[in-house]
């Protein structure tokens, strides 16, 4: 027996004995005051009260888990001849109550868990401590990861399962789905965000790299207007993609990928390339 439980023992001794003792003290004052008048007969009330209530206690705690006096008393040792039917009924209540998929639905939509936690990532000060946090984690993960156990996980396992599935229809499906919510919409408007300022911000390098494609024969200063047009001009065509989100060009690659997830899952020649290229 642990100690914890010796202990347990040891209280509930302690407090039959108290109420074994209130008990014998409740019979003894109902003896002493029988059959008198006045206020006496009012502590005579109190007292077969008292013992009443403590012998209905007693009886109804032990007809729980065992028959009073050791009297096959119907209706008694309730747990025990009924723990079966007991632990069913829990389990029904339990399942019913708490863990159907209805109600757990209904109590977490209620609790809005999302929604608190996308209004606590909203704050920048929360952003920010969960990225430094989380990287700092990685980083000291990665830091005991060995080259040669990432080699061998690669070579032994992620490889040969790649060569084993075929991953097109999948891949494929993957795709259609993006295409269908709009998820790659964040991909392309940040690609334009940043084509434009890479554009803006290295405009000498574009131009020189026109006017060493320009002919020999052609003057200098003919190429650089011509570079420093070219230049304006594929300036505006980004900026036009990147404001405007039914832009022709942004269509015109809905459409591609529509066909390349189509084609990933139907076409016999597109898989075929596809898991050569895999």
């Amino acid at each position: 027996m642990s100690e914890s439980d010796a202990a347990r023992l040891r209280g509930l001794t302690r407090m039959r004995r108290i109420a074994l003792s209130l008990l014998v003290f409740a019979a003894i004052v109902y003896v002493a005051t029988r059959d008198r008048d006045g206020f006496l007969g009012y502590v005579n009330a109190g007292a077969e009260a008292s013992m009443v209530g403590a012998i209905a206690d007693w009886f109804a705690v032990t007809a729980l888990f065992r028959h009073p006096l050791r009297l096959p008393i119907p209706h008694t040792a309730i747990i025990p001849n009924r723990k079966q039917a007991l632990g069913e009924s829990l389990q029904e209540f339990v399942a019913d109550n708490f863990l159907n998929e209805q109600v757990v639905r209904e109590r977490i939509e209620s609790v809005g868990v999302s929604r608190r936690v996308g209004a606590w990532l909203a704050d920048e000060r929360h952003s920010c401590r969960v990225v430094g946090e989380a990287s700092r984690a990685l980083a000291d993960g990665l830091r005991y990861v060995k080259e040669e156990d990432v080699a061998a996980v690669v070579r032994e396992a992620l490889i040969p399962k790649l060569l084993e599935e075929h991953l097109s229809p999948m891949v494929g499906h993957l795709l259609a789905e993006i295409v269908d919510d709009h998820a790659h919409t964040g991909l392309v408007d940040l690609a334009t965000v940043e084509l434009h300022r890479w554009l803006v911000d290295n405009q000498r390098e574009i131009t020189a790299l026109v006017g060493e494609r320009a002919p020999w024969w052609t003057p200098q200063w003919l190429d650089e207007r011509v570079s420093s047009r070219l230049h304006a001009e594929i300036i505006e065509w980004v900026a036009e993609i990147r404001d405007h989100p039914d832009h022709h060009a942004r269509m015109a690659f809905d459409r591609l990928l529509i066909k390349l997830a189509h084609d990933l899952q139907h076409d016999e020649a597109t898989r075929e390339r596809a898991e050569r290229l895999k």
